[in-house]
C-alpha cells in the first residue's frame, strides 16, 4: 500500500480552468496588456489592426465606385436614347417638304426654287 501513497493524481481540467480564469481575470483588470508576451506582440497586433482598417476602407470605396458607375451607366443609356430621338426629329424637320410647309405656315415670303442648282467650275490653270 505504500505504492498508493506515492501516486499523485493531477487534475488536468482544473489547471485548464485555472488558466482560463487567469486570462479572463487579466482581461478584466487590465494586467493582460502588461505581460511581456503581449507587449512583445503589440506591434504585430497594431499592424493587423491597421491592415483591417485598410481592408474595410478599400471595400467601402469599391462599393461607392460601383454604385456611382451604375448611376452613370443608367444616365448614359437615357442620354443615348434621347440623342436618337432628337436626331430623328431633326431629320424629320429638315426634309424639304417640312421646311416648305413651315415657311408657308409662318407667312414668310420665300419661294421654293424650281431650277436645279448649277455647278460653278473654276479653271485652276490660270
Amino acid at each position: 500500500m505504500k505504492e498508493d501513497e506515492n501516486i499523485e493524481f493531477i487534475n488536468e481540467s482544473g489547471e485548464n480552468q485555472q488558466k482560463e480564469s487567469s486570462i479572463l481575470r487579466g482581461i478584466i483588470d487590465g494586467t493582460l496588456l502588461t505581460r511581456k508576451k503581449v507587449v512583445y506582440q503589440l506591434p504585430f497586433v497594431l499592424f493587423l489592426v491597421f491592415l483591417a482598417l485598410i481592408y474595410i476602407s478599400n471595400r467601402y470605396h469599391a462599393e461607392s465606385i460601383r454604385k456611382d458607375r451604375e448611376i452613370l451607366r443608367n444616365e448614359i443609356n437615357e442620354l443615348r436614347s434621347e440623342a436618337v430621338f432628337v436626331s430623328s426629329e431633326l431629320m424629320k424637320l429638315s426634309r424639304q417638304t417640312e421646311v416648305a410647309e413651315e415657311v408657308r405656315e409662318r407667312g414668310l415670303k420665300l419661294e421654293e426654287s424650281v431650277d436645279p442648282p448649277k455647278k460653278i467650275l473654276l479653271n485652276k490653270n490660270k
